[in-house]
């Protein structure tokens, strides 16, 4: 599992265009084969929300190498993500944010993974199914030897091993500040740069 990073700020007057804007871009991430796209922001000690910083940061994760890298062209390729990457970038002030320092990315790979886990509702749901198919009274009687089954008595014995055997395989299954700086005119380079700075690799996207 890999994870990649957008660390940025987000000035205090602009901060419903970020959210409308980034509810756009994770519709056309899913779209391009990219279905974790998370965004969090940065509080105080102890979560305490009445002390924000502007600062955002961005998580998509990827199965693996060969995943990323079909998410990275598709939007590369997608005029709509392209659009999208433009307008976020003018929003922070992609190139001042770039120069300052302010702009991070970051690249992660899977180091310890947790064992699934079973939900305590699912639980309880499998148990009850076990226990209504073991005191289940329906059933073929039996008297010296099997006896035959006329009319209505033998639509009720089917329907009742049809329910008690429906019982038992269920009960079997395991189964989102800071004042903007002065505009800084981005270079020819800068914006070719920040229109691929959403999916890349750490070759092509500026060092911290």
């Amino acid at each position: 599992m890999l994870l990649q990073t957008n660390s940025y700020i987000v000035p205090r007057d602009r901060r419903m265009e970020h959210a409308r804007l980034l509810r756009r871009f994770r519709q056309t991430l899913l779209r391009l084969g990219c279905d974790h796209f998370e965004v969090f922001e940065q509080v105080g000690t102890n979560w305490n929300t009445g002390e924000t910083t502007g600062r955002f940061v961005q998580i998509m994760r990827f199965r693996d190498r060969k995943h990323q890298l079909a998410v990275q062209a598709a939007e590369r390729s997608d005029p709509t993500a392209q659009a999208l990457v433009r307008e976020f970038c003018e929003l922070i002030n992609f190139p001042y944010q770039q120069q300052q320092g302010l702009f991070a990315v970051g690249f992660y790979t899977s180091f310890l993974r947790m064992p699934p886990q079973r939900t305590t509702t699912a639980t309880v749901v499998e148990e009850s199914q076990g226990e209504a198919a073991a005191e289940s009274p329906d059933a073929i009687p039996i008297q010296g030897q099997q006896q035959e089954l006329t009319g209505s008595d033998e639509a009720d014995g089917a329907d009742a091993f049809g329910d008690e055997t429906a019982a038992d395989a269920a009960g079997d299954d395991g189964s989102e500040g800071v004042a903007q700086g002065p505009e800084a005119p981005a270079e020819d380079g800068e914006a070719d740069e920040a229109s691929r700075m959403f999916v890349e690799d750490d070759e092509t996207l500026p060092q911290q």
